[in-house]
């Protein structure tokens, strides 16, 4: 394996102890500044993923929210009940700091979720969200973060709900106390879904709800390292639109709820059956207790960076990076 490979790994299993000290590192307090406010969440690449997650965190628990990518932001109208959230791990993401700075110019209230207090997305921001990654380089694939500032925001939803023994409640408990067994299902089933993959595939992720920012973060883990070109798709669409195009033989892994339904059968018949496609269903095994889609995404967030990572390793184990022509062709940070 060589040092980036590793490297890579090792922000996949850092997810163990960043996801629970991330948890335990939300207060109480950090709602009160959204009272009553219309929140807006921005991020890029997998920034904007856990906007999207964002969004669809505290929209179950009756809020308010919507997600953009920052340079969308100038295309709504913003004052001071607006209050506008920062996702960028790194703090350095050039368009997600320009959209906090025309915030502030707007009167709206800006927050920083972040993993590095230290960044410049800090300066343009009211107050600070700081997940607890552990890791010490923003360089690589952004893994451990992703996951932690999901986490955070799943914390701050049930903080928000502030019902206990509810679907979201049990789920920030499993996932303060349990991620070495989350962590552990998904390396098991990231290395069965490498089973159905071969090099150049185009690999359809079709999910819908929170998981489907699962699959929208899987799609990404697998083009940084372009062995496989990921599409994430919702379902629905996939059904009206995508499947037209589809040659027999091509991959495609259904993200599902857990435990799957019926029509997630009768999904994967006609996906293997009709379409000819090498399916695979990934949902959460009941024994890790995860009773949300919310809080299953994380996990199978995870399953898909381990996919993506195990099948590198196996096809380019001597790959020591990504692109860079291609990641610094646009000036991003």
């Amino acid at each position: 394996m060589t040092e980036f490979l590793d490297t890579c790994y090792n922000a996949i299993k850092l997810q163990t102890t960043a996801i629970p000290d991330t948890i335990r590192n939300v207060k109480r307090s950090d709602i009160t500044v959204l009272k009553d406010k219309r929140l807006i969440f921005i991020g890029c690449g997998d920034s904007y993923a856990v906007a999207e997650y964002g969004k669809r965190a505290f929209l179950a628990v009756s809020g308010c929210a919507i997600s953009l990518s920052p340079t969308e932001l100038h295309n709504i109208p913003l004052n001071e009940q607006s209050v506008v959230v920062g996702i960028t791990a790194s703090g350095r993401s050039l368009a997600t700091i320009a959209a906090m700075e025309y915030a502030q110019e707007n009167e709206a209230t800006t927050i920083a979720l972040t993993d590095n207090e230290k960044g410049t997305a800090c300066d343009y921001a009211n107050e600070i969200w700081e997940t607890k990654s552990g890791v010490n380089t923003y360089n690589t694939s952004p893994l451990a973060p992703t996951t932690a500032a999901m986490a955070y925001l799943l914390k701050l939803a049930v903080i928000k709900q502030s019902m206990p023994h509810t679907h979201i409640h049990n789920d920030v408990h499993i996932l303060e106390n349990e991620m070495a067994s989350i962590v552990t299902w998904a390396e098991s089933a990231g290395k069965e879904i490498t089973q159905i993959l071969k090099s150049d595939d185009l690999l359809y992720l079709i999910s819908d709800g929170p998981n489907y920012v699962a699959s929208q973060l899987g799609m990404m883990k697998f083009d940084e390292y372009s062995l496989v070109k990921g599409m994430s798709v919702l379902r629905e669409e996939f059904q009206h639109h995508y499947n037209i195009s589809i040659r027999g033989g091509e991959p495609a892994i259904l993200v599902a709820d857990s435990p799957p339904k019926e029509k997630d059968e009768i999904y994967m018949n006609i996906l293997s059956d009709t379409l000819k496609m090498r399916a695979y269903l990934l949902h959460c095994p009941d024994y890790l207790q995860l009773e949300s889609s919310l809080g299953q995404s994380i996990a199978n967030t995870i399953t898909l960076q381990m996919a993506a990572f195990h099948f590198t390793l196996k096809h380019d184990p001597g790959k020591d990076k990504f692109k860079l022509p291609h990641a610094e062709a646009f000036k991003i940070y």
